[in-house]
């Protein structure tokens, strides 16, 4: 797949029954593969041709035990015939959800497990481990954190095109969006592509891994990557707010009342949601919109990962009935 084809990745959006209202809608990203996560799939629809282009024969991939964009990777890069190798946060977890999935494609020696307290150094261990494998002959390339790379760049804004065409199908303009946000570059994209066009449509991201601090910082680079691609430096942002999760906010953490959310999503909406991402997003969403009153269309992007749940449902809320 190409950078061409990333802005031919098309998923359908169609109403949700909340509030008893019917300008809330949902967006199926998670629709666009069954595995890997379709944000990150628009990611690494801009990053695979490249890889392939240079030989690149091994990819060292950044993040935490349950990042979809790990899980996401390890299908990608192994389809196209390279080889992944974990630079993971550690030391290791229990396996359950992304993490237990990913020990389907990678075999656990091959991880390499950094602790926290060394975690600010792992991109700098990583490109240690990429200098010595280039010594031996390997070519080889380090992806970020998220896939946080100006490669990411274009497969990142095939999402706003696509919500373009989802709105003039529909007929609808969206007045607010709300996104998840891990190292945030599709979000940060978003913004970006909003501001180059202009766009007045109000920006809700639920920060689900570091700091606001973090994700200004990354916008700043988004933006210049986005100028580069589009010729076109944004002059202001548009409207938009960050929010952390309402519960468990630390990156990858659960507790009950995310699984009853989970829970409640498929019974009510007939959706799956997955505990690392969009069950956050959706409970952080709802009261939001209730908190804020919020009015006109919204517009949820459901970004996928609904295999993560493979970990959990064994807990006891999911055969319990929903309060």
């Amino acid at each position: 797949m190409g950078t061409a084809e990333a802005f031919h990745l098309h998923s359908r959006i169609h109403r949700l029954r909340w509030f008893g209202r019917s300008d809330i809608w949902v967006k199926r990203d998670d629709e666009l593969s069954f595995g890997v996560s379709g944000t990150k799939l628009r990611k690494h629809a801009s990053v695979i041709p490249f890889l392939k282009q240079q030989g690149i024969g091994e990819v060292v991939v950044i993040g935490g035990a349950h990042s979809n964009n790990v899980l996401s990777a390890a299908q990608t890069l192994t389809e196209n015939n390279i080889r992944i190798t974990p630079f993971l946060l550690g030391p290791p977890h229990r396996k359950q959800g992304n993490a237990k999935l990913l020990s389907l494609f990678v075999d656990d020696n091959e991880i390499h497990w950094i602790s926290r307290s060394r975690w600010a150094d792992c991109a700098a261990l990583a490109n240690n481990y990429a200098e010595k494998r280039r010594s031996e002959g390997i070519k080889i390339f380090v992806l970020p954190e998220g896939a946080h790379h100006p490669l990411a760049v274009p497969g990142a804004l095939s999402l706003l095109v696509d919500i373009l065409r989802n709105e003039r199908e529909a007929g609808v303009r969206f007045d607010h969006i709300f996104i998840d946000a891990g190292t945030g570059m599709v979000a940060q994209s978003l913004l970006a592509g909003a501001a180059a066009l202009e766009r007045k449509t109000v920006f809700h991201i639920v920060v689900l891994a570091g700091l606001f601090e973090d994700f200004k910082s990354g916008l700043s680079q988004v933006i210049q990557y986005t100028g580069e691609v589009m010729q076109i430096f944004p002059v202001s942002l548009p409207d938009y707010h960050l929010y952390y999760p309402v519960t468990a906010r630390s990156f990858g953490s659960t507790n009950r009342t995310i699984l009853r959310e989970i829970q409640r999503i498929a019974r009510e909406d007939g959706i799956l949601a997955d505990p690392v991402y969009s069950a956050k997003l959706f409970l952080t969403a709802r009261q939001t919109i209730t908190d804020k009153r919020l009015e006109g269309n919204i517009l949820m992007i459901h970004s996928g990962g609904g295999l993560a749940l493979s970990g959990f449902l064994d807990h006891p809320v999911f055969h319990s009935t929903v309060e």
